[in-house]
């Protein structure tokens, strides 16, 4: 299956630091959060410090019993697949917590090595560990690293070439000892089933009570107390406000309304017009003389330039301001902030027949869906998960902003953060109402308990946040130039083309402009019945992005100064908002609906999830543009 290879599992509680170091490790670039449910799937890669050794990076969990999706993945693997090494990832600033998945992994008899993860922190939290007395208690070779710093990583690798240790089972009281060898003999089985099979029947405390008092005896030769735990103290300063039960939830949206202050408030829209100058004024020019000089025909002059570097500079202009909202999301992440939200909300989502755990994959959907309704697979029971993923399409996706961007700065010059804030909280809102509907009619069922692990605070390294930023805004430098790419030459044509296939002077009798007028009615009690915005919303499917790239091509609109003047003269303030509350709400891209269908395993919840989407954002739309014209 692996060639030759020497198969290396990483296997370590969540949140320990397991993705960097395989990020580090093999040179990849995958997410990574200080929050819980980064890793829902295994990850493969090659060693870039020797390239006979294959990484497997699975799921964090707490424990090896095969309960969760995440402990089916990590047990299955190592059972049945059988690598050669585990690297067990330990978070040295929480030795105790994390030797008791450790004590289940030496109990498989697979080689083993420990990577003593953040021990850079240790002295900083008030104590020292005595590596070398660790290997010497466990039996198995233990290494100080930090893995976001690079440090000890080559020891670590070394250890690892080494093949690690299989002699460190440890040892329980006679009468367990006893009925486990019983069960080996008898159904000729491994110690580790025989020990699994004793835990499920009266002695299962009494083998969790043999593990931690070992643990507590192993921690108390390797821990040396030297000071206070600084950032646990630091953790509980800050948790003492932002926890706070009157201001965490004002808290939170105080946040992040700075966020969408500064991304789409003054600072952000200059970085968007300096790269709309350069990409739709300089360079457009540029190709311009460059194409005339060159004697190039109407025809592919006009795909070129009106086709595809329009419909690509309407969305990569607002590129900076998409780094923006990542970068600081990424930031919240990282520190720790983000899986406090789940608790804040847990009180909330219980109302809705959820638990808080469920607003990590929903905090994902602000990036992109695709990945969020994939964490979903973090929940405990099919209940959760299927509701979940139906209200991710709520939560705004980073597609949807060149959207928001154009016509905040077309109709809403002076308040683009307030109008773009509303927005992803209407979304939230009514995330929340569609829950409450569906947790009592489609999905009824007991609230789930909710037990939720909070990382201590810590300031993110640059490299850290910037991969995280990287790995979304990447996502979107894609889809310019391959969905964006392509949308934006078919729309051209279509929009140049007759039923016969000439060349056509009026748009409005072209192949789309004929479609786009049939469908246009649909939208007129929404506020914006123009074949021109009804076809941008059926190129939507394919990427939000499409949205403005699709207006651009068909407003004729070179730069984004072009597209804002004909935004004002085709919508009112009113009419705008009502636009992107549809654009908001209506089906997420095919990609999101693809994975959806994947991951619910079913046709008919997949179709309701789209049809419930687009009457959700037709009704919201259409009551917006109605109730406001009794004010206007």
């Amino acid at each position: 299956m692996f060639d030759t290879k020497t198969v290396v599992a990483l296997v370590g509680n969540p949140n320990c630091g397991k993705t960097t170091l395989f990020n580090e490790l093999t040179g990849s670039n995958y997410d990574v959060g200080n929050r819980i449910g980064v890793t829902v799937e295994s990850k493969k890669g090659i060693c870039r410090y020797n390239k006979n050794m294959l990484i497997v990076d699975l799921p964090g969990i707490y424990s090896l019993s095969p309960n969760s999706a995440e402990e089916i993945i990590t047990h299955d693997f190592i059972i049945n697949e059988k690598p050669d090494l585990i690297l067990n990832i330990v978070d040295a600033t929480n030795l105790e917590r994390n030797l008791y998945l450790t004590t289940q992994l030496a109990e498989t008899g697979v080689p083993m090595v420990i990577a003593l993860n953040m021990a850079d922190a240790v002295k900083k939290n008030g104590f020292e560990i005595n590596a070398n007395m660790l290997t010497k208690r466990l039996n198995i070779p233990s290494v100080p690293i930090s893995a976001s710093k690079c440090i000890g990583i080559e020891k670590l690798i070394k250890e690892c070439n080494l093949g690690g240790n299989t002699q460190n089972q440890i040892k329980y009281n006679a009468e367990i000892e006893r009925a486990i060898s019983a069960l080996c003999l008898k159904n000729k089985i491994s110690r580790f089933y025989a020990i699994q099979l004793t835990e499920k029947n009266d002695t299962e405390t009494h083998i969790a009570q043999a593990r931690y008092k070992f643990i507590k005896s192993v921690a108390a030769d390797c821990i040396k107390i030297i000071g206070q735990n600084r950032q646990f103290l630091l953790t509980e300063k800050i948790d003492s406000i932002a926890m706070h039960p009157l201001f965490a939830i004002p808290i939170f949206i105080l946040v992040m309304f700075c966020v969408f202050q500064i991304t789409f408030g003054t600072f952000g829209s200059m970085l968007s017009d300096m790269l709309d100058t350069l990409f739709n004024v300089q360079f457009a020019n540029m190709l311009e003389n460059i194409l005339i000089s060159a004697e190039v025909g109407a025809f592919f002059k006009g795909l070129l330039l009106d086709g595809i570097i329009s419909g690509i500079g309407s969305v990569i202009t607002f590129f900076p301001q998409i780094m923006l909202l990542f970068l600081f999301l990424s930031f919240l992440e990282d520190s720790g902030y983000m899986a406090r939200t789940a608790f804040i909300m847990d009180k909330l989502f219980i109302k809705i027949g959820l638990s808080g755990k469920s607003f990590v994959p929903m905090i994902m959907g602000f990036g992109c869906s695709v990945p969020a309704i994939m964490a979903v697979r973090t929940l405990d029971n099919e209940r959760d998960r299927k509701l979940t993923m139906l209200l991710i399409p709520f939560m705004s996706c980073g597609a949807k902003m060149p959207v928001y961007a154009v016509f905040t700065a077309a109709l809403f010059p002076n308040n683009a953060g307030i109008v773009t804030f509303s927005l992803y909280i209407l979304g939230i809102a009514l995330g929340v109402i569609s829950g409450l509907i569906l947790s009592n009619t489609v999905f009824k069922g007991d609230e789930p308990p909710f037990v939720i692990e909070l990382p201590l605070y810590r300031m993110p390294t640059f490299k850290s946040t910037f991969n995280h930023m990287w790995d979304k805004v990447k996502d979107f430098l894609t889809r310019v130039g391959t969905v964006i790419l392509l949308a934006s030459i078919i729309i051209w044509l279509l929009e140049n083309l007759d039923f016969h296939l000439h060349l056509t002077a009026d748009s409005e009798y072209s192949i789309i402009g004929t479609f786009g007028k049939l469908i246009a009615p649909i939208f007129k009690p929404c506020g914006f019945g123009n074949w021109k915005v009804a076809v941008s919303l059926i190129s939507g499917f394919a990427a939000k992005e499409a949205v403005v790239s699709t207006m651009s091509i068909l407003y004729g609109a070179y730069n984004t100064a072009d597209l804002v003047l004909c935004l004002t003269t085709s919508f009112t303030p009113l009419s705008a908002y009502s636009f992107l509350t549809f654009v908001l709400l209506y089906v997420p891209c095919i990609a999101a609906v693809s994975t959806l269908r994947s991951e619910l395993n079913s046709r008919n919840l997949t179709a309701f999830s789209v049809l419930y989407q687009l009457s959700v954002a037709w009704i919201m739309s259409t009551l917006v543009f109605q109730i406001g014209n009794l004010f206007v």
